[in-house]
């Protein structure tokens, strides 16, 4: 699975992805966005609709590091994470929307 994360701002982020290229021998039925600050897990985002690959996520602090993952899942199991770490603008536009 690639992911990445678009959209920066002070606040908030959009993350992407697409499919992972093997599906385990079974359709992708959900993926889950798993969002960490400084190890602790603050957001965990579950996406039950395998024809969305993106997700918008708000209400973080500005200058800020975050370890983003993302998991795709199957009727079987869930795979690996795809993670990278990502972070916030320090000035830019605020949103303390969370979708």
């Amino acid at each position: 699975m690639i992911f990445s994360a678009t959209d920066i701002q002070a606040t908030s982020l959009t993350v992407k992805w697409t499919a992972p290229v093997d599906d385990g021998g079974s359709p992708i039925t959900a993926y889950r966005v798993i969002i960490l600050k400084n190890g602790t897990e603050i957001k965990n985002e579950n996406v039950t609709d395998p024809g969305i690959t993106s997700l918008s996520i708000g209400d973080l602090e500005r200058d800020t590091e975050y370890n983003v993952k993302v998991f795709a899942r199957n009727i079987v199991f869930e795979g690996a994470a795809a993670q990278k770490t990502i972070r916030t603008k320090t000035n830019g536009e605020m949103s303390n929307e969370f979708y």
